[in-house]
């Protein structure tokens, strides 16, 4: 545990406020709860975000990321116009989108309803047309930014851990490209989930990465995964990047050809390590890339 400043505690009073005054709005819960996140007001009391949310508000992880993620929707459509979803069952569904998609998905809402009113049902079939078109684009692979793995970094996570416990953000059950003895997909959502043991991350490369980048961190530093590898497009301007720079990481030379795809991503990846056999993951990752560790 740590001890916050005087201008943390202030902001720290500041945001329970909000979420005390009986969960007023989402939105101004979902903003409150994403600054403690974020700048880990919680620390003073509480080992985890996760510990915090379920300790001081009996709210669950998965509760309090959704609120999260539908209070950053509303602050993205709101200069758009008066017409606002009303609560966060409507909002939840233009999570899974872009910025700008989830604006052009929620003028969409709109004009259809006229006067019916409008239903977290209507919200999500108009999420899933603009979704399914991005199937077929390169900058912008399946239906929520995933590249699946590269067989050959597949087997270099095997040979560094030799065996991967939880996939959390697998492809599919049936046929996945990950050997996991878990495999959590989109329908599970892998950030409400529990990982133990060994875990190997793909995750979307969306506006969300940072979340599961953040996720992975804190429950290896709690103890709960022994050992993880996370490969992550190397994004050297992002505050996620910077959270991970105590981790040794790969920089992989050129760009990966992800499986699906015939083309080569249009952007570097790296491949960040957490766990003790250090020596092991340079020697297996060594000859793909710059292999670096923060001094």
């Amino acid at each position: 545990m740590e001890q916050l400043a005087l201008w943390e505690m202030d902001k720290l009073e500041r945001c329970e406020t909000i979420i005390e005054n009986g969960l007023r709005t989402f939105v101004d819960v979902g903003t409150a709860l994403l600054e403690i996140r974020d700048e880990r007001l919680y620390r003073k009391d509480y080992g985890t975000f996760e510990d915090y949310c379920r300790e001081r508000w009996n709210m669950e992880r998965a509760n309090a990321y959704r609120l999260i993620e539908s209070s950053k929707v509303i602050l993205n459509l709101s200069p758009t116009g008066d017409i606002l979803p009303a609560n966060e069952r409507q909002a939840r569904p233009l999570a899974q989108l872009e910025p700008d998609q989830q604006r052009e998905a929620w003028q969409r809402v709109i004009e259809r309803a006229s006067d019916e009113k409008i239903t977290a049902a209507h919200v999500q079939s108009v999420v899933d047309e603009i979704k399914q078109p991005s199937k077929m684009d390169v900058h912008y692979s399946s239906e929520s930014n995933e590249w699946n793995t590269p067989k050959d970094i597949i087997d270099r996570v095997i040979l560094v851990m030799g065996r991967v416990d939880i996939d959390p953000c697998s492809n599919s059950k049936d046929n996945p490209s990950v050997p996991a003895g878990i495999h959590f997909t989109q329908e599970d959502n892998g950030l409400i989930q529990p990982w133990e043991g060994k875990v190997y991350m793909n995750p979307p490369y969306g506006r969300e990465i940072g979340d599961w980048t953040s996720y992975l961190k804190e429950q290896y530093e709690f103890g709960r995964i022994t050992e993880a590898i996370a490969l992550v497009p190397s994004r050297t301007d992002t505050e996620w990047f910077r959270e991970l720079s105590e981790y040794p990481r790969c920089f992989i030379w050129g760009r990966l050809k992800f499986s699906g795809f015939d083309n080569a991503a249009p952007f570097p990846s790296m491949a960040v390590y957490f766990g003790r056999d250090i020596d092991k993951f340079i020697s297996v990752f060594k000859d793909i890339g710059d292999v670096y560790r923060r001094i």
